[in-house]
Parts: C-alpha cells; structure tokens; sequence
C-alpha cells in the first residue's frame, strides 16, 4: 500500500480471479475478396480488389475452456460487446457462424457431448440443443452454402444436420459412411465433400451427394509407439489442395482430385493443433503445441503458373507470439481489414497481420478486459465481493494502512447451480446479496458471526424464475432489475407479496441493420443508479435516463458508438459516459429537471443536452488519453471533490477535473486509428455498413439527437476556466497493471484490484519448452 497526496491506494492482489483457457476462435464472416478468379494474380492489390466496406456486423468468437463465448468487435482497437456464460463443467470445443443475407447471424457450439447447441445472441441462452444420437461430438463445420452442419463423433461416425430452416431449426439429414476412427477434425469442400482427420491416422474424404460414401483415404506418417493423430484440416478451393496437420508436428499438402501427397513439412517440435488460410489460398498457418505460429507461401510454378495445384509451398516465417499452447487460429480480410487471430492456454487473444505477417505490428488482448465487472465494493461494511463461474468470495478490508495483509476472506459461496453467474449486488448496508444468472436470481442475507459472515438463503418467487443481466439496489430493499430479456422493473424485497414488481416502460426505439444482424447491440449493457435517476445504455450508443420516483423513462442521446461504461454524478447533477474510442460526454440535468418543475414538456435541444464542460472539451480530450491502447472501461467518483472523476483501463488510471477546460491542443488530429492492420481501417462502422445513418435508422431527430463533433460548439479560446497547462486538469499513470476493478472504498482511500502477476503467468505452466528464449 502506497500513499499518495491525501488519497491512500490499496493494491489488491489476493483477489484470485480464475481465467479460462482459449479453445476455439471463429469470424462471424468468410474473407470478402471481389473478383476470385483474379485472386491469385492480384496479391499485391488486395485492398484494391474488394467491392465494399468491410461488413458492420463482423465479428470474432472467443470460445473458453470454462464454457464462456466471448464476442469481440474489430472496430475502435478491439471492443467486447458479450459474454454468453458457461456452466459448470461445460467447454467450447467447436465454433461455427452462419452467415446469409438478410438474416440474424446465428452461431452453433459443440462441448464434448453429443449436443450442438445454437444460442439466442438477444438473451444469452441456449436457443436450442440438438442430440445428434451418435457419439461425443469432436469437430464441427458449415458448408458453402451454409445450410448444412457436418459433426465429426467420437464413433466415427458423421452426422449432417440442416439448419436452413431458420432460427432454432436443426434437421437431422444423413449420416455418413461410418469408419472406426474418431473424427478430430473437419472442413467442406463446397457442399458436396465433407473431409475428415482422424484419430488413426487417416485423411478421409466423404461424397455427401453419393450416399454419403468414402471415396478417398489418404494415410499420413505414423507415430513410433502410436497412431498419428490429424487435429486439422483445411481445403484451399483456389488450388483444389487439402492441408493437414498432425501429432507428428508435420504439415502435408495433399492433392484432392488424385488423393496424393504433394508436399510435407517437419517444421514443428509439437502436435499442430489448428491451421487457417488468407483469402486467396496462397497463405497457409499453422501453430500448435510449441507456441510458434508458422507462415507457408505459395511459389508460383514459372512453366505452369495458371495452375495453382502445380505450384510449391515454402516456409515463408515463423513467429513466437505466445507463451504456451496454441489452439485454434482464424483469419479475415477485407478492405481495411487484415487479421489473423491466434489463443489458446497463454488466455491470451493475439492480433496479427496476415499480409504483414514476418515483420508487422501484433496487438494481444489481455485475458481479462473487465467490459463486465466480476467486482463490487460496499462502503459501509468495506467489502469486497468477487464472482466467477458459480462461486462467490467477499472480504473484509481493513483501515489500517501499514499492514500489508488487512483483508480477510469472510465468505465463500459455491452455488450448486450449473449456470455461470452473470451478475452479483449488494445492499448498501452490506446485509443482502443477490447472485444474477441468466435463468434464475437469487437472493442471501449476509450476518456477521464470529469474524465471518452467516449467509441465509431469501426465497423470492419472481427472483427465482427471473434470468437477470444487471441487478442495483435502490435502497437497502428495493432493486432495480434488469432481466435477459432488457426488460427494467422494480422490486421491494420486504414486500409481503413477492410476486409483486413495478415495470419501467423504455423508449421504443427502432433497431438499425447491424441490430436486426445481431440482436446483443440492441440489448442494455451498462446501468448506473444514484438517487432519483437510474440511467441505461444500449450496445449501439443510445443513452436512457430513468426517474425511478415517476417510473418515466426518455432518450438522452445517441452517441452511435459503444458506450464502454457510464455513471451518474449527483452533485454536478450530470451523467458522464465514455466511449469505445475513448471519448468523454457529460449531459447535463438540470435543464430536464427544470422543464419538469415548470411543466413545460419542452425536451432539451441538442445544444443544451452536453454540459459546457463537454462542448469545450469533448473534443480536445488530452492526447495521452486519446491514444490509450486499452478502451476505458469503468469511471468512479471522488466524494470530496465532485468535479474530479477518474477513469481507468487494464493498465492506467486517469484522472479529469471537470471544473475547468483543458488547454487548446494544436496538433493535428488523425481522423482514423493508426493503419497496423489490427482493427478496421475503412469508412464503415458498427451500425450500417457505411450506407446512410438517416435511411438506416429512420428516427425523428428530436426524440433520438445523435451526438457528434459537428452537433456542438467548438472549443471556446476565450474561456476564463480554461488552465494553460494540461497536468492542472488531468492526471495519468501507468504505475498499476493487470487492472481489473476499482473504486472508492471510503472518502480518502481507492481499491484498486490487480491481477497477480505470478497468477497470470501461471498459464505458462506445462509449456513446450524451447530454449534460449525468453520473455
């Protein structure tokens, strides 16, 4: 612990937050390159061959050991927008997307059962499970045309499943001619071949329109005391090649129409556990056991260069971007996006580029970026409360400053739920607890006995049968919830019917196209309480404000960007959000709170909606803010001082003093991110794929004022608040790592919650060993 000025800092590391291995990763879309049959002699254009802008709805899939599947947005450096949570013994082996026009995108899972489960993206749950009745499912793909699963068993056995039927529609077809070794892995060529690496060795290709037979094996070498195992195959449909990869750490490219061998490589010590391609076949990847991820280049044949069958395969690099096992890679491109991603036991998302791949820049997301809270802290009884998967710690903190262990673990509850928990809060009195999962909510009452805390099970009808997202206390009694479903109610815990709740109508607002696409943006993913007000936000940048007392509801902005985290100031009667590319907004409620006592009805123009604060320097933010690598994810207030808010990412905390405005900046400001290739370069964004925002949204203006640069006064020179130097107004430091949660624990002392390095880095238990390497 570590005094600075008058504040006290308390850094906790003994908060053993567990993280979950990464086991499959999977784009929600198929590289987008226009003119394919020109692929192969426009390598060096690629960003000149594509015919629009890269889709608003692209997204990436993280599937985790624990059962979880994260998805990830590309824009603004990488963003989380949901977390669909596991269950107890649960693991996501298998990801797949389907992707048509003018449909939802729906994604599929398998886990080591016989069940592929497809999940409802609005609510988080499982839309449907399919048995497919013929052994533990290891591997899954889609076809071309997406309307078909393929599910490779433990049996042998390949079962073909259509899903052109719709959401939730899953159609036994066929099963494949059965062969007795395990499917490990499997891939499409078009809709008519379904290919197979199996457990003995083998590469088998099955004809799906000729009664499901085996029309090839092709067999790879053979391990000394055991069979080889094939983990992957991908099939190159611009060269009509099959690539392996295999327990040997051999890669083998291998001819489709004659079922031949063409080329091996030995290049790696391990098992080779995933491959993936670059959109014109020329680029192949594998990575494995040995954590290096290897770069294969086609060489074109000079006697024969229209062939691209009789053309060699060379090891082109290799890079070492992680620190133990890789287990799956994926790959995208499209104009302004060129990604390879790579995880697996390091925890660790890793973005490359795929056109850049020897020598280019790479970004790794750290295993946990807290877009969702696993943390609480009560003021009053100074606890700490930790959730993760289905287990509940909280502990007692203590004030004497100079003991370096003043904190005591006073609860742990293991809930016998299957469901990962979703959401946890506490009363202001630290006496009720309530534990949120997306099927049930139940409710503790926490007493303290003996140096720890008696925990009480509180029977709550409507609780039990609600799924919640977000639950805060209103008082040491009344919740507000809200529901999986986005519905907002209230509840009074001391009622005498518990089946009682007052329902809080929102603004219905119309869904844009990337919503329609994928229903989670539309869902509420922040939500903030103090006082008389309880304000929301969307997924696609519209902010809500809530009078609790009145039960009214209006629309206060739409910032048509991800709102990473948002809270309401009391004392400057202000709300002040934060965006995914880092930008700052403060709305301002006196204004609302005036028409209201005058009954004017009146709404707020759009200039009046952003506080003076913000018209000054929403804009002119300080350019070490700006240029944070992390998004912002949380903000806290200082009870002292009520003009000085502080925010913080995984690896800073910062501090801005609303009181006054920041100097004028006059560098030149980018209009876009730095071109790395690791987040989305062109003009699209997250809602309408670049088209019209008016024709895409199609909503009145004055009930949804859209907040940008051009909406709002520009930066005033003759402000007398305005400080002449930046270090008056804004502090920063990067002092604290691994950050994943903090906030006031009293007037004068913040908790600041990090993860311990020794625990991050014991993922790298068990890793291949490679000499002379270090990190």
């Amino acid at each position: 612990m570590t005094s600075q000025e008058r504040l006290t800092i308390h850094r906790a590391r003994f908060l053993d937050l567990a993280t979950a291995n990464i086991t499959v990763l999977a784009f929600s879309h198929d590289s987008d390159v226009a003119g394919s049959e020109k692929r192969l002699d426009n390598l060096n254009n690629i960003n000149n061959n594509k015919s629009k802008l890269t889709p608003s709805d692209l997204r990436l899939a993280v599937g985790r050991s624990n059962g979880n599947i994260e998805i990830w947005n590309p824009r603004n450096g990488w963003f989380q927008e949901l977390v669909i949570q596991g269950g107890k013994g649960r693991s996501i082996e298998g990801l797949v997307w389907r992707n048509v026009p003018g449909e939802p995108l729906r994604l599929f899972s398998i886990g080591g059962s016989t069940v592929v489960t497809e999940w409802n993206l609005a609510t988080g749950l499982p839309l449907k499970n399919f048995d497919g009745n013929a052994g533990v499912i290891w591997s899954i793909a889609i076809n071309s045309s997406k309307d078909k699963l393929a599910l490779g068993c433990d049996n042998g056995t390949i079962v073909i499943v259509n899903i052109s039927g719709g959401q939730g529609v899953l159609e036994y077809e066929t099963i494949l001619m059965r062969q007795d070794a395990r499917i490990l892995s499997l891939t499409w060529n078009k809709d008519e071949f379904v290919i197979g690496g199996c457990s003995d060795g083998r590469i088998r290709i099955w004809s799906v329109n000729n009664n499901g037979r085996i029309t090839h094996t092709m067999k790879v070498d053979k391990a000394k005391s055991e069979s080889t195992l094939i983990w992957s195959v991908i099939y190159l449909p611009a060269s009509n090649q099959i690539v392996s990869g295999d327990s040997t750490g051999s890669v083998k490219f291998w001819d489709f129409h004659y079922a031949t061998l063409n080329q091996s490589f030995k290049t790696h010590e391990s098992d080779v556990l995933t491959l993936t391609t670059d959109c014109t076949n020329t680029q192949v990847f594998s990575a494995g056991i040995d954590r290096k991820i290897y770069q294969y280049s086609q060489v074109k044949d000079s006697k024969n260069s229209k062939s691209g069958a009789n053309n060699k395969w060379t090891v082109a690099s290799n890079r070492l971007l992680h620190s133990n096992d890789i287990r799956s890679l994926c790959s995208y491109q499209a104009k302004g996006a060129d990604f390879l991603a790579s995880g697996g036991s390091e925890q660790s998302v890793v973005i490359s580029s795929l056109s850049s791949f020897a020598d280019g820049n790479y970004k790794k997301i750290p295993p946990i970026v807290p877009f969702s809270k696993n943390f609480l802290i009560n003021r009053e009884q100074r606890l700490v409360v930790m959730w993760y998967e289905s287990t509940v710690k909280i502990w007692t903190i203590g004030d004497d400053v100079e003991d370096d262990k003043n904190y005591k673990l006073v609860c742990k509850l293991n809930l016998k739920d299957e469901q990962n928990i979703s959401t946890c809060g506490i009363s202001p009195d630290g006496t009720v607890l309530v534990v949120g999962r997306s099927s049930t909510t139940k409710v503790f009452h926490l007493q303290p006995m003996d140096s720890k805390l008696k925990v009480t099970k509180l029977d709550n009808n409507l609780l039990l049968k609600t799924g919640t997202r977000f639950v805060k206390f209103i008082d040491n009694s009344k919740l507000l919830i809200c529901s999986v479903e986005d519905e907002v109610f209230t509840i009074d815990l001391e009622s005498d019917d518990d089946e009682e709740m007052t329902e809080i109508e929102l603004p219905e607002i119309q869904q844009t196209k990337s919503g329609l696409k994928l229903p989670f943006i539309n869902n509420i993913n922040n939500i903030d309480i103090n006082g008389k007000y309880a304000v929301v936000s969307y997924g696609y940048g519209v902010i809500v404000l809530i009078d609790i007392e009145t039960k009214r509801s209006r629309v206060l902005a739409n910032l048509m960007n991800y709102v990473t985290s948002i809270i309401i100031n009391p004392k400057r009667k202000s709300i002040i959000s934060v965006t995914a590319d880092n930008k700052i907004y403060e709305f301002n409620l006196t204004k609302l709170e005036d028409n209201e006592e005058n009954n004017t009805g009146e709404d707020s123009s759009e200039e009046q909606l952003l506080s003076e604060w913000s018209k000054n320097n929403t804009d002119n933010l300080p350019k070490q803010f700006q240029e944070l690598k992390e998004k912002c994810v949380g903000i806290f207030l200082d009870e002292n001082s009520p003009s000085k808010v502080w925010f913080w990412t995984v690896s800073c905390l910062c501090r801005l003093d609303f009181s006054v405005d920041l100097p004028i900046s006059n560098r030149k400001k980018t209009k876009k991110r730095s071109r790395d290739g690791l987040t989305i370069t062109d003009e699209s964004n997250f809602l309408n794929d670049g088209e019209d925002e008016d024709e895409d949204m199609d909503i009145d203006s004055n009930e949804l004022p859209s907040i940008t640069n051009d909406n709002y006064p520009r930066v005033k020179n003759d402000d007398s608040k305005r400080v002449n130097d930046e270090g008056e107004a804004f502090f920063i430091t990067e002092k604290y790592k691994s950050i994943l949660f903090t906030d006031f624990i009293s007037k004068d002392e913040i908790f600041i919650v990090e993860k311990p390095q020794l625990l991050s880095s014991s993922s790298q238990k068990g890793a291949f060993n490679l000499s002379k390497l270090r990190f």
